[in-house]
């Protein structure tokens, strides 16, 4: 076992950051006893994004969502004495070092990122604190309860699940969903997929008005005044939503499921080896890595981005995926700690420089079926490994039962 101390940071409480934190906390008891692992996350509580649409109509399920993130770092009944959680906010990126809010500096040797994306039109997903949260979940489910008529905006797999599960729990409600594109779901995914959800919607009684872009919603009150609002306000009262085309939608509450945007505004303080090959593309927000999954910029072979916050392509940004990098990224930090990297970077650049030269490090090459499932209520999905057909939950992945609760539960040692 190596007998010096080594700190590595974790940032963001996500599906691949915490995966991370488990392949750490595992390479601490085998390997490397003095290892230091921290997460730093905003909130003191996992919070089950992935199943958000099934919280909505199911407060069972809802209230088994939030799982404390220090169950990671417990021995026995006692916290950690070596590993720990920061709830703070990620403000800063420096060299070796981050800053969170309220000005407190981390040093680190090791970093990984892990920060995911914002999902800036469901409230809920915004919350720090847990109490608030679930009220604003309750606020959401009481707008849906109340709306005789809602249109979802975005065909992706958040807006279809969400829109057939509630579907399912309110069957006489006036239920529509707009998409940009011609046809439902993401690019990466094929007709035949796309197809059999829109046939299953129809077959709901969902209005689906595809290839009409969504510009706003506003209200209209007595004096015909006009009040735009934005995405995360669930506002029920009667609205019209203006399309590109110039089509005007009347409903009572409008949904936004568009798509989310990576969180690296951190990253603007750490500086690139050459401008002209920024840290973070310019155009989607996604920090730029190699195949290893480190940054690309090779200033930096000790910081690897995970998940969906990094440049991989689409069809590596489901949860599965998210796991198999932060796997695959620890495997690789490993490998610079067994050449002491952190050790001789102190030391001096060629010392560092050598240590990254012997390392072996392998590129990740991601999974060529993945397994994607599409929720359509509770009894339905579609599965792009059963050539997108409907099939039964109990000979899918059951998905729609739990939405990788269960694994989610499994991982924060529930």
């Amino acid at each position: 076992m190596a007998n010096r101390e080594i700190h590595v940071l974790v940032v963001g409480g996500s599906w691949a950051g915490v995966t991370a934190v488990n392949e750490l906390l595992g390479l601490s008891h085998v390997a490397y006893s003095r290892l230091h692992v921290t997460l730093v996350e905003q909130r003191t509580h996992y919070f089950h994004r992935t199943g958000v649409i099934r919280g909505l109509v199911d407060q069972k399920y809802a209230d088994k969502m939030f799982i404390p993130y220090q169950r990671l770092f417990m021995d026995g009944n006692k916290p950690s004495p070596h590993h720990r959680l920061v709830c703070a906010k990620l403000t800063h990126i420096y060299e070796h070092s981050i800053e969170v809010e309220g000005g407190e500096r981390i040093f680190y040797d090791y970093l990984i990122i892990a920060t995911g994306a914002a999902y800036t039109s469901l409230p809920v997903t915004q919350s720090i604190d847990e109490k608030e949260c679930r009220e604003k979940y309750q606020k959401m489910r009481n707008a849906i309860e109340a709306a005789r008529s809602i249109l979802f905006v975005g065909g992706g797999a958040v807006g279809v699940g969400m829109c057939c599960e509630i579907a399912e729990m309110h069957p006489k409600k006036l239920l529509m969903l707009a998409h940009a594109r011609d046809r439902l779901l993401n690019e990466d995914l094929s007709d035949n997929f796309s197809n059999t959800a829109e046939v299953h919607m129809k077959k709901m009684g969902i209005d689906l008005i595809l290839g009409e872009t969504v510009l706003s919603a506003s209200i209209h009150d007595d004096d015909d005044d006009h009040s735009t609002l934005t995405h995360d306000e669930w506002v029920v009262k009667p609205q019209i939503v203006h399309t590109k085309s110039g089509r005007r939608i009347p409903c009572d509450l409008v949904i936004w499921t568009t798509g989310a945007r990576p969180i690296t505004d951190f990253m603007n303080s750490l500086l690139p080896s050459n401008e002209k090959h920024p840290l973070v593309d310019v155009n989607s927000g996604q920090i730029n890595v190699r195949p290893t999954l480190q940054l690309a910029d090779l200033r930096y072979p000790y910081i690897f981005a995970v998940g969906d916050v990094n440049s991989l392509p689409f069809t590596e940004k489901y949860a599965p995926n998210a796991v198999l990098q932060a796997k695959h990224a620890v495997s690789n930090l490993r490998e610079l700690m067994n050449e002491s990297y952190d050790y001789r970077i102190k030391v001096s650049p060629t010392m560092a420089a050598e240590a990254t030269a012997s390392a072996q490090l392998a590129p990740y090459v991601g999974t060529r079926n993945t397994q994607v499932v599409v929720a359509l209520g509770k009894s339905n999905e579609i599965s792009s490994t059963i050539l997108a057909k409907l099939s039964n939950w109990a000979g899918g992945s059951h998905r729609g039962r739990k939405y990788l609760l269960d694994k989610a539960e499994k991982m924060l040692n529930v």
